[in-house]
């Protein structure tokens, strides 16, 4: 349980250290290049500790598993992160959080999976949520909101898509070709971009460092250790600390401030991940490496 605890916290500090690395100077394709593309090497190499060296997948499920990365994990954070660069970092993770419920729906929709009284429950507490919390920041339907809304649908996509391959393949080593395929697809954006470049300031390398660190191979790889001593269904549990963990940080690094009605969302929100994950505790269910 302590494992994906520091784990869930580790992924906490994803936005905040994004937010500080723009305030070095940072760009966001530089950013996730640099975090990927160091994430992918420290992978890599436990992966060849632990003897699950990718190169030894079936060509076809090492095709899927890059394409994962170099286009859903790609997309994915690229929204997110590009939504960080205007909206509060606590309301891209509460909003972010929506997609537990939206697996439940796209499951329902396209894999015709069932769907308890309590996944609807959940469902509604969810959009409710994310309703109060850019009702209560009075924002007006732009860009940035798009993108944030955008990083948990995909995300959905990630999820149910992979599921297939995740399950035949050695959780450690595919996540290491995952985060190369990311990689690689964040260079060349960034080198598109002009912004293949390495950081210019002593801060802009320490967070560089730790976003690659912290959120990505120390929280993926406790995660990963985690999940088969408790569970699929309790590790996503526990993982509703993250959240808390990023306004926590958000409002003590940043001096970010929820409204009572915008924290009453992300109660909601929360609330709804709990209900999700709380219903598959009563069924049994294969463990799975997504995270």
């Amino acid at each position: 349980m302590a494992m994906i605890l520091v784990s869930a916290t580790g992924f906490g500090t994803n936005a905040i250290l994004a937010k500080l690395a723009y305030r070095e100077g940072l760009g966001t394709s530089q950013t996730l290049a640099f975090r990927f593309v160091l994430a992918a090497f420290g992978m890599w190499g436990l992966a060849l500790i632990l003897r699950q060296n990718p190169l030894r997948f079936e060509r076809l499920r090492l095709l899927t598993l890059l394409a994962l990365g170099g286009v859903f994990y790609f997309a994915q954070s690229l929204t997110y992160f590009t939504a960080l660069r205007t909206l509060p970092a606590s309301l891209c993770v509460l909003i972010a959080y929506i997609y537990p419920s939206l697996v439940v729906v796209a499951g329902w929709l396209f894999l015709r999976r069932s769907v308890s009284v309590w996944h609807a429950v959940a469902l509604v507490a969810s959009f409710l949520g994310v309703a109060l919390l850019v009702g209560g920041a009075h924002l007006q339907i732009a860009w940035s909101l798009v993108f944030a809304i955008a990083a948990p649908t995909i995300y959905t996509a990630y999820i149910l898509v992979g599921e297939s391959v995740m399950g035949s393949v050695p959780a450690v080593g595919a996540s290491a070709v995952i985060m190369t395929g990311a990689g690689i697809a964040f260079c060349i954006l960034a080198a598109f971009q002009g912004e293949l470049v390495l950081p210019s300031t002593a801060g802009g390398w320490a967070v560089g460092f730790a976003i690659a660190l912290i959120p990505t191979m120390i929280a993926i790889s406790l995660f990963l250790a985690g999940l088969p001593r408790i569970g699929a269904a309790r590790s996503s549990l526990l993982s509703t600390w993250e959240p808390v963990v990023t306004v926590l940080l958000a409002a003590a690094l940043l001096g970010d401030r929820l409204l009572p009605v915008q924290l009453l969302g992300g109660v909601f929100i929360i609330a709804a991940v709990i209900v999700v994950q709380w219903a598959h505790l009563w069924k049994w269910s294969a463990p799975t490496a997504l995270k």
